[in-house]
């Protein structure tokens, strides 16, 4: 049976629609601006990380945000997060705050993300069951540890987790999620 194709929002850099475009014609070259998002789920004060399957075809094996995916047309981004946070994590957890916006471009290869981004974010039980197909490690990490890390080593994580959690930090929440 045939993967049925994934049809994106287009929007513009203020989150107005377009019209859609398929997820692969939004990813190739420079890329279709879309919509997207990005979640961060805290247990405890410490923030659940995935890395990236290999079988990913952007940023494979780097660290990411708790779960990240697009918004299909019709839908919420709320809706679109409790959709990829069961296939992804099999994770429950509760109304998302939506605590930041941004666009960007990052390139790989022949490739590339071209999004307006929200960063939506809450705590959960730390219950989760991760998908091998989306990924091949978790771990947790206090605000402080990450901050370090990526001053250090950015290059371990995906470039869209680094916007997000500088708008995090900036947005002044992380005392909210992190004690």
């Amino acid at each position: 049976m045939a993967q049925k194709q994934e049809i994106l929002v287009l929007v513009d850099d203020s989150d107005r629609e377009l019209g859609t475009e398929t997820r692969e014609k939004c990813h190739l070259g420079k890329g279709l601006r879309h919509r997207a998002y990005v979640v961060f789920l805290f247990n405890k004060g410490r923030l659940l990380l995935q890395q990236r399957s290999e079988k990913k075809l952007l940023w494979p094996g780097s660290w990411d945000v708790s779960f990240t995916s697009h918004v299909y047309p019709g839908e919420t981004y709320q809706a679109a997060a409790e959709r990829k946070g069961k296939q992804e994590l099999d994770a429950k957890f509760g109304k998302l705050e939506d605590l930041y916006s941004f666009v960007y471009w990052a390139r790989f290869g022949g490739f590339s993300e071209n999004e307006f981004c929200k960063l939506l974010v809450a705590d959960f039980d730390g219950r989760f069951k991760p998908n091998p197909d989306e990924i091949m490690a978790t771990k947790y990490m206090g605000i402080k540890a990450l901050s370090r890390e990526l001053g250090e080593r950015e290059d371990l994580y995906t470039p869209w987790l680094k916007l997000a959690f500088d708008g995090f930090m900036k947005n002044g929440s992380s005392r909210k999620y992190t004690g």
